[in-house]
């Protein structure tokens, strides 16, 4: 008998949370995607490697787990804001 590394998925995909060898916030095994950025974000990507001296994938690493820590704070009860400098007024923060 031989013990497979993968865990067993459901018919959605995601990992059984009755499985005892996991925890249900365990970090999953990196993916591999492909993505078709927008010129915008082209720009914004290259713009953040000269900013970070960070490849392309750390950039978009780093993107997306901010991305989901700005929207799991706007989504909570409460309100994100930013101040350009610390003399100026707070501004409320909208993500569309």
């Amino acid at each position: 008998m031989t013990d497979s590394p993968a865990a067993p998925e459901t018919s959605e995909g995601s990992m059984e949370a009755d499985d005892p060898g996991r925890r249900a916030d365990a970090v999953p095994q990196s993916e591999r995607v492909t993505v078709n950025l927008t010129g915008k974000a082209v720009q914004a990507l290259q713009r953040l490697q000269e900013q970070t001296g960070y490849n392309k994938t750390d950039c978009i690493n780093r993107a997306l787990i901010i991305a989901n820590e700005i929207e799991n704070m706007s989504r909570t009860p409460g309100s994100l804001y930013w101040r350009e400098n610390p003399e100026a007024d707070l501004m409320l923060v909208r993500f569309v």
